[in-house]
C-alpha cells in the first residue's frame, strides 16, 4: 500500500481558496494518474470556523483501497495533500501535476510503503515541527460493517480533541463482492480515514492533523478498537505556525513597496 505525503507552502492564495479549481485538480489527478476512484469528489468549503487561521477548503476521494485528500489554508499559502493507494503510483508525475496547478514556492512531498516503513523511515520529517500525522495497521477481531465505522468516525473525534466538520462517508468499494470497506469524516484539522480489506483482515488508519496531539490519548483509542492487534507511528509534518506567518508577510511587505516609494 503506497503512501505519499504532500506539504507545500508558498502558494496562490485564489488558487487554493476557489472551490473549482481544487475540484478540477482532484479530476485531473485521479484521469492522468489512473487512479480508481470509488465515488466523485467531494468538496468542503470551511468558512465560518472558530480559529479565523483554518478558513480554507477540505476535498477527499475514496479510491478502491485507499484516498486522496487537499486541504488548503490560504491565509498561511499552504496546502497539505495525501494520497493512500493499493497501486501503482509515481511520486514524480503527482508532483509535476500538483506543481503545475498549484504553483508555490515549496513543496516537500515523501513516497512510502505502509506495509514496511516504520518510525525510522520519517526523511524530510525528522526535522518536522507541526503537522502530526498519526498512522496505525491493525487486525480487527471481526469483520467491521458500515455500520461500525459510521460509529467510530463519527465518536473518534471528540475522542481526540478534533472538530468534525462533516459526517462521515463510508463505502464499499464494489457494490458485489467488495474488496475493500473505506471511510472518512473530515476535521477542522485535516482527516481521519479508515480502509479495510476484506482478504488480508487488516485495517489501514489515518488521523492527520495540524495541532499538536496527545500520543497517549490517541493510543488509548487504538487499544479500544483493537486491543493489542495494531502497530502505530506518529510523525509530524510540515514547519511550525510562525514560519508559515513569516512567509505571508513578507508578500504583504513586499505588496505594500510602493508605499515607500511615494512617501520618500
Amino acid at each position: 500500500m503506497i503512501h505519499i505525503l504532500v506539504d507545500s507552502y508558498g502558494c496562490s492564495t485564489e488558487r487554493t481558496n476557489n472551490l473549482m479549481d481544487v475540484y478540477e485538480v482532484i479530476n485531473k489527478i485521479i484521469h492522468t494518474m489512473g487512479l480508481k476512484a470509488i465515488m466523485p469528489p467531494q468538496l468542503v468549503p470551511y468558512y465560518y470556523c472558530e480559529v479565523p487561521e483554518d478558513v480554507g477548503i477540505s476535498a477527499f476521494v475514496l479510491l478502491q483501497g485507499g484516498h486522496f485528500t487537499i486541504h488548503t489554508f490560504p491565509q498561511y499559502g499552504c496546502y497539505f495533500a495525501d494520497l493512500l493507494y493499493d497501486g501503482y503510483v509515481s511520486k514524480d508525475v503527482l508532483e509535476a501535476l500538483l506543481m503545475r496547478e498549484f504553483p508555490c514556492d515549496s513543496l516537500f512531498i515523501k513516497r512510502i510503503d505502509r506495509d514496511e516503513f516504520d518510525k525510522n523511515d520519517m526523511g524530510m520529517y525528522q526535522l518536522a515541527d507541526f503537522g502530526p500525522h498519526y498512522m496505525i495497521t491493525a487486525k480487527p477481531e471481526k469483520v467491521p460493517t458500515v455500520n461500525d465505522y459510521m460509529e467510530i468516525l463519527d465518536n473518534l473525534p471528540y475522542k481526540v480533541d478534533m472538530h468534525p466538520i462533516t459526517r462521515p462517508c463510508v463505502l464499499n468499494d464494489r457494490i458485489k463482492n467488495p474488496t475493500y470497506l473505506s471511510g472518512i469524516a473530515v476535521i477542522a484539522e485535516s482527516h481521519i480515514a479508515m480502509h479495510y480489506n476484506y482478504e488480508t483482515g487488516e485495517v489501514l488508519m489515518d488521523i492527520f492533523s495540524c495541532k499538536t496531539v496527545d500520543d497517549k490519548k490517541y493510543e488509548k483509542q487504538m487499544r479500544e478498537m483493537f486491543g493489542d492487534n495494531f502497530k502505530d507511528v506518529l510523525i509530524l509534518r510540515g514547519r511550525k505556525n510562525e514560519q508559515r506567518k513569516d512567509s505571508q508577510q513578507s508578500k504583504h511587505d513586499s505588496h505594500k513597496g510602493w508605499q515607500d516609494v511615494i512617501t520618500e
